[in-house]
């Protein structure tokens, strides 16, 4: 090209001055050796030049000057070729002058300015043809104008070009772009040597065999090329397994996508579909759930078949619950009709065997027969409904159901009388003994279970008992077969029963029966304690104190009490000699029972009745040394001035007495001690000494009738029951005499008359009084009053510290169990867990609570252990409470070992609870919602996001508990909303 240019050149300089042609002769040197500044200098300065006459010389110079700017990338290039242009239309130099220019904008990525000026000129002449095709094709590409770039590379690809790779492969793209499969197949294939495209190339043959589901083609391709040197190598490898995955080949499609998962961070609903359903077809059950779980739900094919399957799986690994969720939302995805159908038959059938509260069987049995009438499988649900209500836990829901049936099939009778049963019993050991009752009798209306029969029975009578019914309790017990195991806890029971209603004589012939059949020694001991309570009530004496000897020799819990009893009946039969022996073995036996300090003071008072006043003088002195705060130290005081009176010490009795008037003073014992001086004064014939010493001591002795009559005013009202009435009375006597006789007395019936109106406070408050006294006849009544009142209050370090004083003083087995389970319960509410464990540990007496108090216990103890995380110690507990235990507290212990496995990550065995609450009991509504929760959180440990989805939805649906739809609404915002599950295919 440019030796033409430079003849054309020497043609023109021959007619220009020297000067013209020596600088146009040093400009082309200059261009010709790249010094391209130097060029564009010269020839601009031979443009400037007056002495250019000739048109050839100025177009090659204006040629030159606009080339030498083009090598330079001046930003004057594409103005200096316009100026070319339009300077010179005619100019033969126009089409290499353009060619140039769209080299250089071609470069500066100028495509649609390519295209433009490209398309004016004659491709096969310009100065290279293949680059010009090219950068038309190539710019027309970019520009989407895929018809001049098809036909651009057209004439780059069937011949020898540099191109040919570059035409090949945006021309095989276009038409990959526009569907021609084959035609774009060819394309690909001849570039599959190319080493600039060999990275890219197996990416469009293997999409393009795909899509043309040329599988066997496409794996026999891709399996010996496959390495990561590729671009797209983890798309190759997706491509693989989805063809294995048309081919049926689940082996390789596994092997696959195992691979690619390991390339990829998340997977798309259809790879995670196909990897399933390939587990689910190797029977690899496990694997397929762990993939078509992770489908979120979506109303499309996908979807139905990938929860069908899933469902399926979940039957395979015997895991019902999840799959019922998994076939129910199947069925409600309305594409294909026929998986629709059986998904729905599979879960109905799930929902009436797994009882499950998220569903409730009956609705979806009958919706099944609305939806499909004339299914197969119409008799089979039929059959269903039928059974439902017999094999369900939902008592309440199957007795309803059962009554609106004539009875008149004996297999209805049976199950009637065995759910109304088992209805009865929750609700016993729900504490409801009314509504149990109610339930209990529904059950012995049939008696085609005879066992079943004299089990309601007792449980009637014990329902009657509890409410202190126990006329009606007796009655029922009474049904219970001799031959039945309940007979003698019935006998047993109906023994206290009389015993309650004051009915000794049949109390103690009950007893005796409990005696003759029964060899546990704590009911014998139990029974022989009480047979003698109902003697001495006979004022049968001598055999009141053979029995509570007998209660001794088996020793038991109120061993000391039968002791103290024992004695007492023999002072009642004048035998001070064994009553003596009698309350000395009680002392010296018992050193810290309750009853030390009534035995020492009915002691003292033997020997005074045995004349032995030494001996008694000494006892009494035991009380005011060691009893300070006993009811009898007072009293012992009291005696002792009597000793010494019926021992003719006048002087030392009338001044024991008036030292009792100092210390006791407004007390029924100084007001003894009083009348006690005035005796001894009259009958000495001194008088006026009573009087003179009336005149020296604060004491009205006039009052006292007064003070007597307002308080027995007061006492009255109580009595009859005016509380309102009698508040006013005894608030009056306490005003009047706020250190009267009574005083004591008044504020224990003031305070018990608030607590019968429900004024709590105000008992509580009244009854301090009695409690911080001396102790008195009040004392264990009061503390425990002030226990109950405070507990109620929710007072918890006020009933702890009273329940722990009624456990020193209280003197019967029920008050002393009472007492122990108020204090480990108030402790318990203080969160005092350490001191509930070392006290149920350490300080409870063995065997002293049977049946519910006792699991309660237990109870207090496993969740003191759990709140401790001494979650293995805990574990063992709840396990027994759950064994021995039914109703709320049973399905509460439950919980607590489903979460204890969660808590240990021990997700089987949680999920294993879980639904145990959910099948056992519905009717907790509670346990089950909380469980449920738990469930959720169980699934989402697992990766299981759909059965965590399902259920959480359905527990937003129905739950009605503001805090558990508040965890339920937290768990949904925290996690679903950052699901890693790439959602787009």
């Amino acid at each position: 090209m440019f030796c033409r240019l430079i003849i054309l050149l020497f043609i023109s300089y021959s007619v220009c001055s020297q000067t013209n042609f020596d600088l146009y002769t040093k400009s082309i040197n200059c261009f010709n050796t790249g010094d391209y500044v130097c060029s564009k200098q010269g020839f601009k300065e031979i443009l400037g030049s007056s002495k250019v006459s000739n048109s050839s010389i100025f177009e090659n110079a204006q040629f030159y000057v606009f080339l030498s700017s083009l090598k330079l990338y001046h930003n004057d290039t594409e103005q200096l070729f316009f100026d070319f242009i339009n300077q010179f239309p005619n100019s033969n130099k126009k089409d290499e002058a353009r060619f140039y220019i769209s080299q250089y904008f071609f470069e500066a990525k100028k495509y649609q300015k390519v295209v433009n000026i490209l398309s004016e000129i004659n491709l096969y002449q310009t100065v290279d043809r293949d680059k010009a095709f090219f950068y038309l094709g190539y710019s027309a590409f970019f520009v989407k104008k895929y018809d001049l770039a098809k036909s651009c590379f057209f004439e780059l690809i069937n011949i020898e070009s540099a191109f040919i790779e570059d035409a090949l492969y945006y021309n095989s793209t276009i038409l990959l772009d526009e569907g021609n499969l084959d035609a774009a197949l060819i394309g690909f294939n001849r570039l599959k040597q190319s080493d600039n495209y060999f990275d890219k190339v197996p990416y469009y043959i293997s999409s393009i065999l795909f899509n043309q589901q040329n599988y066997n083609q496409l794996v026999s391709y891709l399996e010996p090329i496959l390495d990561k040197s590729y671009h797209k190598y983890n798309k190759l490898v997706s491509l693989c397994a989805n063809s294995f995955y048309k081919l049926n080949d689940y082996d390789k499609t596994i092997a696959y996508f195992e691979e690619y998962k390991q390339l990829n961070d998340t997977l798309t609903i259809f790879e995670l579909y196909q990897i399933g359903v390939s587990y689910y077809n190797k029977g690899l059950y496990g694997f397929a759930i762990n993939h078509l779980n992770k489908i979120v739900f979506n109303n499309d094919s996908i979807a139905q078949y990938a929860f069908y399957y899933l469902g399926d799986s979940y039957i395979n690994t015997n895991n019902r619950h999840e799959a019922m969720n998994a076939f129910y939302s199947c069925s409600v995805i309305d594409y294909d009709a026929d998986i629709q159908h059986d998904a729905y038959y599979r879960f109905v059938l799930l929902a009436y065997e797994q009882d499950s509260p998220l569903y409730d069987p009956e609705m979806y049995l009958l919706d099944f027969i609305n939806k499909y009438p004339n299914s197969i499988y119409v008799d089979e649900i039929y059959h269903c409904i039928s059974n439902i209500y017999l094999n369900t836990s939902n008592y309440e829901k199957a007795i309803s159901v059962l009554e609106k049936s004539d009875f008149n099939d004996k297999t209805l009778q049976e199950k009637y009388q065995k759910i109304t049963f088992h209805r009865g019993v929750q609700l016993y050991n729900d504490g409801d003994f009314s509504q149990a009752l109610i339930y209990f009798k529904k059950s012995i209306r049939y008696k085609n279970d005879i066992n079943l029969f004299y089990k309601s029975s007792y449980w009637i009578a014990e329902s009657f008992y509890n409410l202190n019914m126990f006329k009606k309790s007796l009655e029922f017990y009474s049904n219970v077969n001799s031959t039945h195991d309940f007979f003698l806890q019935a006998a047993y029971a109906q023994a206290y029963s009389y015993w309650r209603l004051e009915d000794y004589s049949n109390a103690i012939k009950q007893f005796k029966i409990v005696i003759k059949q029964n060899d546990n020694s704590q009911f014998i001991h139990d029974a022989y304690v009480r047979l003698g309570d109902c003697y001495f009530k006979l004022m049968n004496y001598y055999s009141a104190s053979e029995f509570y000897s007998l209660a001794i020799s088996h020793s038991g819990h109120q061993s000391d009490y039968a002791a103290y009893k024992k004695s007492t009946s023999l002072v009642l039969l004048n035998d001070y000699h064994s009553a003596i022996e009698s309350f000395n073995y009680l002392i010296n036996n018992f050193d810290t029972s309750n009853y030390l300090d009534n035995a020492i003071y009915d002691l003292g008072n033997v020997y005074i009745l045995s004349k032995n006043y030494d001996f008694a003088l000494n006892t009494y002195d035991i009380i005011i040394e060691e009893f300070r705060h006993s009811e009898f130290y007072s009293l012992a005081h009291l005696k002792v001035g009597l000793v010494h009176y019926m021992q003719n010490k006048d002087e030392k009795s009338i001044e024991l007495f008036k030292k009792i008037i100092v210390e006791f003073p407004n007390s029924s014992v100084s007001e003894q001690a009083l009348n006690m001086i005035k005796n001894i004064y009259s009958e000495n014939g001194e008088l006026k000494l009573f009087v003179d010493y009336l005149s020296n001591i604060k004491h009205d002795y006039t009052k006292l009738e007064l003070d007597s009559s307002m308080y027995y005013s007061a006492e009255l009202q109580f009595m009859q029951n005016n509380f309102t009435k009698a508040i006013k009375g005894f608030r009056e006597y306490l005003s009047q005499y706020n250190k009267g006789l009574f005083c004591i007395e008044s504020n224990y019936y003031l305070a018990k008359s608030y607590q019968y109106i429900g004024e709590l406070d105000s008992a509580v408050r009244v009854l301090s009084y009695v409690v911080q006294n001396q102790e008195n006849k009040f004392t264990v009544d009061a503390v425990l009053e002030m226990a109950r009142m405070s507990f109620e209050l929710g007072n918890f370090i006020s009933s702890e510290k009273y329940f722990g004083q009624l456990c020193k003083l209280a003197l019967t087995v029920n008050v002393k169990q009472e007492a122990i389970m108020g204090l480990v319960e108030s402790k318990y509410q203080l969160y005092k867990h350490n001191d509930v464990i070392k006290y149920l540990s350490d300080s409870l007496p063995k065997d002293f609570f049977s049946g519910k108090q006792y699991n309660r216990l237990k109870y207090l103890q496993a969740s003191s252990l759990f709140m401790l995380n001494r979650y293995s110690e805990s574990l063992n507990e709840y396990k027994w409470i759950i064994n021995n235990s039914e109703g709320s507290l049973k399905a509460e212990s439950i919980y607590h070992v489903a979460f204890i496995h969660y808590i240990n990550e021990q997700y089987h065995d949680c999920q294993k609870f879980v639904f145990q609450i959910i099948k056992e009991f519905p009717n907790y509504k509670l346990w089950v919602d909380k469980s449920l929760i738990l469930l959720v959180k169980n699934y989402i440990a697992q990766d299981d996001v759909f059965q965590a989805e399902h259920v959480l939805e359905k527990i937003l649906l129905n739950c009605e508990d503001p805090v558990i739809l508040q965890d339920a609404t937290n768990i949904k915002n925290t996690y679903f909303q950052s699901s890693l599950i790439n959602l787009n295919d």
